[in-house]
């Protein structure tokens, strides 16, 4: 494959053949450029090229200025400039002359700036680039000589209005990232982190996600954390960190290590947090188990959907039996609850909606939630339609909520207005885990096994090798002791807030 283009530029006068030859090199690039696959030229206005050209005399001015050097040495720099701009004499102006004069440094400034002009773009750009450097080289002669007065022609330069890349919108990347980093992140936690990301955007002024610096999330953060601006919600110094702090280290820090923006303006970023002591959560106690347990086989007002009513009716009672974490209940489909070896299990798995670590499992069924006729419950629907949700009577099909995740805050609502078990320390759901762990202990389950059945993390290396299948984990589960509790009266909640 050949690798050098060869063919004469019929002349034999060197002047005339360096000029032949920077304008053959112009066409070529321009020809490569044009069929380059990978990063495009960029695309800019004259002004947004003008204005590129005013940025390079100011960054001149501004590295050179303190101390610009002799008179002479600048003097003959400025000459050089002016004598290069036009071709020797008895050779006519041409597009080539200014790119074989002047490309080399210019292309230097350009690629700093991460732009790629070709064709008359670059053209446009090397009259505006002589000029500034012109200017910018008469005002440090007036430097050297001890004269510090702007030069009246650098006015002419408008300021510079960085190019849009497409690609470094907020939309575009959120898009991608969401598909990338989301698989690794709970919905709820997108859905919290998007506000955060728009505040940072409405602050910065930009959704050029390429244009935010570190100047403005610090600014940002500061914003924030000011207490003296009036806000409809306080902002915690907690939030800041684990919310607004973490929304952008995550999306920048995705940005960088993926080659979607050039830095990561968030990475160095922090939120100083005085910890407090924190709250030791428990677990629900007996009466308050049997209450909640007792509500759930009570008669249900016939304003609520058929959906609601069976989460309010098995939700609490799976939690108590599992240990599950209930957003991983309320996501249930008819297809989860399946047979292992001969074994009713529910399987929890992530595509169905929200898992923690990330791993499925298959989770034995209690006899006695057999016996009140959860598998028969079940049975009523087929494949992925959701146990305790209905698709069709979704407010909106793209909800950023998932509909598993209200039918779960319902609950707790239910737990905490209509039960009235308000007490800070316990959760409304999150409960029935720290119960679980308390009866287990009391039932002498084994601890792995124990982790296994409520999808906790292994604790050792050790553990994380094999699996715990639904035979080994069934015997454990029988160990438990069954709630025995009889079905409460009617609590009309609705009623209750009409009142």
């Amino acid at each position: 494959m050949p690798t050098e283009i060869r063919f004469s530029l019929e002349t034999r006068i060197w002047e005339e053949a360096v000029a032949l030859c920077a304008e053959h090199n112009l066409r070529l690039e321009r020809e490569w450029k044009a069929g380059l696959v990978g990063e495009k030229p960029t695309q800019m206005s004259f002004r947004q090229i003008a204005g590129l050209a005013g940025e390079f005399y100011r960054e001149t001015i501004g590295a050179r200025s303190e101390e610009p050097g002799k008179p002479l040495d600048i003097q003959a720099e400025l000459s050089a400039t002016k004598r290069r701009r036009f071709p020797p004499p008895g050779i006519p102006m041409h597009d080539g002359h200014l790119y074989g004069s002047f490309s080399e440094e210019a292309r230097r400034f350009l690629t700093e700036k991460g732009i790629i002009l070709v064709g008359d773009r670059l053209k446009l750009f090397l009259e505006a680039y002589v000029d500034a450097k012109s200017v910018a080289l008469e005002e440090l002669l007036e430097n050297a000589n001890g004269k510090y007065k702007k030069n009246p022609a650098a006015d002419d330069f408008p300021a510079y209005d960085r190019p849009a890349d497409p690609a470094h919108q907020f939309d575009v990347l959120w898009d991608d990232y969401k598909g990338d980093v989301g698989r690794a992140l709970a919905a709820s936690t997108v859905k919290r982190w998007l506000p955060c990301m728009e505040s940072l955007m409405s602050f910065a002024g930009t959704r050029d996600m390429s244009r935010v610096t570190e100047k403005h999330i610090l600014g940002w953060r500061d914003n924030l954390l000011d207490k003296s601006i009036p806000r409809k919600k306080l902002i915690t110094p907690k939030t800041v960190r684990f919310a607004y702090i973490a929304a952008a280290q995550s999306f920048f820090g995705w940005a960088k290590r993926n080659s979607r923006l050039p830095s990561d303006p968030a990475a160095e970023v922090h939120v100083e947090v005085v910890s407090k002591k924190a709250i030791k959560m428990r677990g629900f106690r007996d009466d308050e188990a049997a209450t909640i347990l007792s509500a759930a086989l009570a008669p249900m007002s016939e304003q609520m959907t058929a959906e609601s009513r069976a989460a309010r009716r098995w939700v609490p009672w799976l939690c108590a039996y599992t240990g599950a974490r209930v957003n991983e209940m309320t996501q249930l489909r008819a297809m989860d609850v399946h047979t292992y070896d001969g074994i009713w299990c529910v399987h929890i798995r992530p595509e169905a909606g929200t898992v923690k670590t990330l791993r499925a499992r298959s989770v034995p069924i209690h006899p006695h939630l057999v016996e009140q006729g959860f598998l028969e419950f079940a049975a009523q629907k087929q494949g992925e339609t959701p146990l305790f949700y209905a698709i069709e009577r979704q407010r909106k099909k793209d909800r950023k909520n998932p509909t598993y995740t209200s039918v779960g805050n319902k609950l707790a609502s239910w737990v905490r207005e209509d039960l009235e078990i308000t007490d800070p320390t316990v959760a409304p759901n999150h409960g029935w885990r720290h119960r679980f762990k308390t009866v287990a202990r009391k039932a002498g389950l084994d601890a792995e096994k124990r982790d296994a059945i409520q999808g906790h993390a292994p604790r050792t290396e050790g553990e994380n090798y094999g699996e715990i299948p639904p035979d080994v984990m069934l015997p454990e589960i029988l160990k438990l002791p069954r709630y025995e509790v009889e079905p409460g009266e009617l609590r009309d909640g609705r009623r209750r807030k009409a009142r």
